[in-house]
């Protein structure tokens, strides 16, 4: 057994798990859902919120009623793949409701959990930290797949569940839930924090990276329903040291993204199940058997009249080049853009080189369609120093 030693170099486990996913990007970095194994290869869906309907995270959820319930997975989507129910999962003793939903423009997953439990255990002390009833769940924002919780290039023997030995300690530290992140959220939490995350990055269930709220009125041993909603800020590299050298991902219409979750059943002494979205148990620690779901565009997409909109990058300043992006909703069959000096493009989202440097006072999209004519300008945004 090698000599443990005091300190731990934060520095070289960041160097080393670079190298890992490196190394490991070229075989799971693929952005491609086929990886998944789960559920053969079904595509779930996320709503998407509009920016003036986004839940607000009090326990209450009236504010998900616009929401339709085919987005909403039941107690019959899941599968007992540890404790031996199966699929036949009572729910006179266990009932849930998974709700997911995300805004363009900001990288969060919401969710909403209801549960029905016959007999809620929670409050007992464990020095486990997991013998609550617990609604655990996992996301792989950018499909890097593959295990994110024990590296397979360590030696498993040596560090298993040994928590202060060096081959422990550098996987820990440098890989576990850095490309794909664990919450065990408590149901409900009494006396420790909202949610243990299974990783070496605790901030992550931390505001404003994430929020929670409940609504529950029952004490422990009691049966009742509970409430839990909340966001989560998924992350394709989240380090040990914090969100400064974080890399969020990136959610956009039409991603594909691995997530899934699993209900861990508490009944008094014993744990009466294990139930899970993926129908296998490694979801908990390998992103390869997650389900794959979709950022659904909104419900109306195609049915609203058009709107125009737009953003911009500057991509070379010294050249006075920049990226245009069409963001217009409706079913568009032509674009105009006009750059305020004569210029103009039909291109849906074109690249131009303004011939002069300074405050570019208009730039105008314009888009046709079948329902119409729309116009969006900006107005002294465009500028080249």
């Amino acid at each position: 057994m090698p000599t443990v030693s005091t300190t731990f170099s934060i520095s070289r486990a960041f160097t080393l798990g670079l190298i890992v996913l490196l190394s490991m990007s070229s075989v799971w970095g693929q952005q491609d859902p086929s990886y998944l194994t789960a559920r053969e290869g079904r595509i779930f869906k996320i709503f998407q919120f509009s920016h003036n309907q986004i839940p607000r995270i009090d326990g209450q959820v009236d504010d998900w009623s616009t929401v339709p319930t085919s987005y909403t997975y039941g107690t019959d989507e899941l599968n007992d793949t540890e404790d031996g129910m199966g699929t036949d999962i009572n729910p006179n003793d266990l009932d849930v409701e998974v709700t997911l939903g995300w805004v363009k423009g900001l990288n969060r997953i919401y969710f909403k959990y209801k549960a029905f439990d016959d007999y809620w255990d929670f409050g007992r002390f464990n020095n486990k930290g997991y013998q609550n009833d617990i609604f655990e769940i996992v996301v792989d924002g950018d499909l890097s797949g593959g295990p994110f919780i024990f590296n397979p290039m360590y030696d498993k023997e040596e560090m298993k569940w040994a928590s202060t030995t060096p081959s422990y300690l550098e996987n820990h530290f440098s890989f576990s839930g850095v490309h794909a992140q664990n919450y065990h959220i408590y149901t409900p939490p009494v006396n420790n924090a909202w949610s243990l995350v299974w990783g070496c990055q605790h901030w992550i269930a931390e505001f404003p990276q994430a929020n929670y709220a409940y609504n529950y009125n029952f004490s422990p041993g009691d049966s009742g329903t509970l409430i839990l909603e909340g966001w989560i800020t998924p992350y394709d590299y989240a380090p040990y040291e914090g969100p400064k050298r974080a890399i969020e991902s990136t959610l956009e219409e039409n991603k594909i993204i691995g997530f899934s979750w699993s209900i861990l059943d508490f009944d008094g002494s014993k744990r009466e199940g294990h139930v899970n979205l993926a129908h296998n148990v490694q979801m908990v620690k390998d992103a390869t058997y997650l389900c794959a779901f979709k950022l659904m565009p909104p419900e109306s997409r195609g049915q609203n009249e058009l709107k125009a909109n737009w953003t911009f990058e500057v991509i070379d300043m010294n050249r006075g080049t920049v990226a245009f992006k069409d963001q217009s909703e409706g079913v568009i069959d032509k674009w105009h853009w006009d750059f305020g000096n004569g210029d103009t493009s039909q291109e849906q989202n074109p690249i131009y080189t303004f011939p002069q440097k300074g405050v570019h006072k208009v730039v105008t999209l314009t888009v046709e369609g079948a329902k119409g004519v729309s116009k969006k300008t900006r107005y002294w945004q465009v500028m080249l120093k």
